[in-house]
Order: C-alpha cells, then structure tokens, then sequence
C-alpha cells in the first residue's frame, strides 16, 4: 500500500511536470517556463524542508498513571515537539507494548500530521487485562515529504513502563490456608501447613489472641470464639512463596486456564497478601528468579511493601516448570515459617476459585 502511494505521487507529479512543459512550448510564454522551474524546483525544498523538520522534532513518551490495575485503561502520551516554523505534512509512527510475562507483543501504527512551533500531544488508550510490568516502546519514526516522493527514517529510542496490579480484593471467606478450622473432638490433624502439630488444650478468645489459632468449627458450634493452646510451634510467619509458573502457548492450546495460569497466581497472591496485611500479620513475600537462581524475598508489613515486592517480581522472568519454586525450597532445607504456596491453582493444596 504504501509502495504504491508512492508510486502514484512520482506518476502525479511527472504528468503534472509533462503537461506544464507542453503548454509551455506551445505557448512558448514566460509563464508557463518559470511553472516549469518551479516545478523542477519544489522536489528539492520538499525534501529539504522535510528532512530538517524531522530530525529537530524532539520526542517523548510516557505512561499515565505509572501504575493501574488491570482491567482499568491507562493512557499512552507521545510527545513530538516540534521547534521548528515548519509544519510536517505526513509521520507515521509504530510503538508496541510487551511485557517479560507473557510471549508476544502488542503493535499499532499510526499517521499524523504536526503543528509548527508546537507540542503535539497524542494520547493512546492502552486496555491491560493481566498483571505485570508492561513496557512500551518506540524505536522508528517515518515521514514523508509534502510532495510525498521521498521517505526519511528517523530511529528513535523511546521508552515507557506501567505497572499493572491485581483488582482482586481480599475474600470474605477466610482461606483455609491461613485459619484452619481445626480438629474435631479435640485432636488437630497433621496436615502440611498446619502453624502447630500439637494442640494441649481449647480456652475463650481472649483480646489479642492470633485469629489463626481461633478453632472456628467448634466456635460456630457453641456461638463463642474458642482458641487452641498449642505446645510448641517452630514459628507464626508466614513465608507465601509465589509460582511464577506461565506455560508457552503451545502447551496452553486453548486452555484459558493454562494460559492465564499466572495472571491467575499474581490475582491469589495479591487477594491472600491483603488477608494478612489486614489481620496484621507480618509475612515474608518470596518467588524464585530463574535468572539469579535464587529466592527474591521482601518483608511485608504493609500494602506499600506489597506493592514493591510486587514490582520485583514484575521483572523476573517466568517459567514453565510447574512447581519449580517448591522444588527447590524444599531441597534447599529453608525453614521460613508456615509455607503458603501460591499456584494458578490455589493457596497450598486448597483449589482457587475462578
């Protein structure tokens, strides 16, 4: 397409040129000879002119707001300022959006024309529906003369970043990872995740008790909160240990889940993370980086800190080994706490609701 609207431009203009030199031997008037030169004329300030405003246009891009959460639309600004008193006739520009997440890439190309002495704004309503760090790019920017016989490419370095977060909010029911509903007949079982493996005794809730040694099945039984007394616990922190596990499109086929199998595990991380912000429980936040071959772990306090761990893990590449992190937790020996494992799947061994 654009090759041909090239082509009719030189055609346009060499007919043009044609029939202004016939008339003007056939006329023979000093008109049409100094149309003649005019017209021989204009190809050179045409590419001139153009070419110079081109390369002054001084260009920026950016994201707004920095970050957002998905679903909600954000805007991309491109700025080309131009300085010069010349106005550019035809520039075509092409950004693409990508993030280290997921394969693929996003690209648009757009055509626009800029105002002399003016900071030509456009602005590019950019739709995000899976979290992370997504970076937009711009690497070329074409024009073309007002005669539209010539093409100059300008290679541009521009880049633009927006973090995108779950808009997922803590559940109203509790995850049972985190509160388990605890024993009947007073014998707790010894499942994995468990925060004690021997409970001595049942007493009221008393203030300041920790709401997960609350036994909510026999509290709802007798409509009081009960607590379980335990003997020993090797430690109350949490270690939330994220998978970032995304499997390649190929394997996914058409599997919505598989292909929004860590969109999935960021929306239960970020859901489970705001449970214990809000019980005030302070966690260790962690997921394992392929690329430093080693464990990424904050300390969370609040949503603040949440966000920042967040944004670590926005720049860790993922994988498509499930369970790798487990793995290699468990084979490294690490005790950390009450490991809650976050998967597409769900907290632990407890299915996700999606």
């Amino acid at each position: 397409m654009k090759k041909r609207r090239v082509v009719i431009s030189y055609l346009s203009y060499i007919i043009l040129f044609s029939v202004t030199v016939f008339w003007a031997l056939f006329y023979r008037q000093s008109f049409f000879f100094l149309l003649a030169v005019l017209e021989i004329c204009l190809p050179f300030f045409s590419y001139f002119l153009s070419r110079y405003c081109l390369y002054r246009l001084n260009p920026s891009l950016d994201f707004k707001p920095l970050t957002t959460v998905k679903g909600e639309k954000a805007g991309l600004f491109l700025r080309l300022k131009n300085p010069t008193r010349i106005p550019f006739a035809s520039a075509l520009v092409s950004f693409s959006i990508r993030s280290g997440f997921y394969n693929g890439k996003d690209e648009s190309v757009h055509v626009l024309s800029l105002r002399a002495l003016h900071d030509n704004e456009l602005v590019f309503p950019v739709n995000l529906t899976k979290c992370g760090l997504y970076e937009a790019s711009v690497s070329l920017l074409q024009g073309y003369d007002y005669l539209h016989l010539f093409r100059f490419d300008r290679k541009l370095d521009l880049t633009a970043q927006i973090r995108v977060f779950p808009h997922t909010q803590p559940r109203e029911e509790r995850h049972e990872a985190l509160y388990s509903e605890g024993f009947d007949e007073f014998e707790e079982s010894a499942k994995s995740g468990n925060i004690s493996s021997n409970v001595t005794d049942i007493r009221e809730y008393l203030p300041g008790d920790r709401l997960q040694k609350i036994h909510w099945k026999l509290s709802s039984k007798i409509d009081k909160l009960m607590v379980k007394e335990n003997e020993s616990t090797s430690t109350n922190e949490f270690f939330l240990l994220l998978e970032l596990f995304q499997p390649s499109e190929e394997s996914c086929g058409e599997n919505d889940f598989l292909l929004n199998a860590l969109d999935n595990a960021l929306d239960e991380a970020w859901s489970l993370s705001l449970e214990l912000i809000q019980e005030g429980e302070i966690f260790t936040f962690a997921s394992y980086s392929t690329a430093r071959e080693d464990f990424v772990m904050s300390t969370i306090r609040c949503r603040e800190d949440l966000e920042n761990a967040f944004s670590e893990c926005f720049y860790e590449p993922s994988y498509d080994t499930e369970n790798l992190a487990l793995d290699i937790y468990e084979k490294s020996g690490m005790k950390k706490g009450t490991l809650l494992h976050v998967t597409h799947k769900g907290v632990a061994d407890v299915p996700a609701e999606f």
